[in-house]
Parts: C-alpha cells; sequence; structure tokens
C-alpha cells in the first residue's frame, strides 16, 4: 500500500521502472506530494503536485496529479530528454 494520498502503487512502479530504465537508483531520487486543498485549489482538474528531485544532479521537476495527469510518464520522458541530466553525472559546481 502507498504512503502517498494520491499516488498510486502502479504510478510509483512505473516510476521506479522508469528511473532503473536510464540506469539511475531509485535512491537517487526523491518524491514529495503535495495535495490541492478543494476548497482553495485554483486548478479545479489538477488534485496536487509531486515534485521529483534528483539528489545527484539537483534538478527538480513538478508534475500535476488527479485525472487525465500521467505524472509517471511525463517523468520517464523528462529523463530520456535528459532534464535531470545523466545517470553517473555528478552535482553541478556551486558558484
Amino acid at each position: 500500500m502507498s504512503l502517498y494520498k494520491l499516488i498510486t502503487d502502479q504510478e510509483l512502479a512505473d516510476y521506479a521502472a522508469a528511473i532503473e530504465r536510464h540506469g539511475w537508483r531509485t535512491g537517487d531520487f526523491h518524491l514529495q506530494e503535495d495535495v490541492f486543498d478543494p476548497r482553495t485549489a485554483e486548478v479545479e482538474a489538477a488534485l496536487g503536485e509531486v515534485g521529483v528531485h534528483c539528489r545527484v544532479t539537483e534538478a527538480v521537476h513538478v508534475y500535476r496529479l488527479g485525472p487525465g495527469f500521467e505524472w509517471a510518464r511525463d517523468f520517464a520522458d523528462d529523463l530520456e530528454g535528459g532534464k535531470f541530466g545523466r545517470s553517473g553525472e555528478s552535482a553541478p559546481p556551486s558558484a
């Protein structure tokens, strides 16, 4: 059973599979779920967001959660496109 309110077990499995498929380790990433309060949410279709933080490169991207949103697929596409860097990279040097 998932520890998340909106993220399903299948989405977590798809997320983990995408990470491994692209040569990363699941420990290289951290998820942060944010569930919108329906009384104050400005976007009716979205029920929340999930932030994905790459601990290796420090890249962060936020995806919408809810009906019609496929955050795990979008995350996999972003991995493929290099938005989190490439596996085996180190964090960028501090300025």
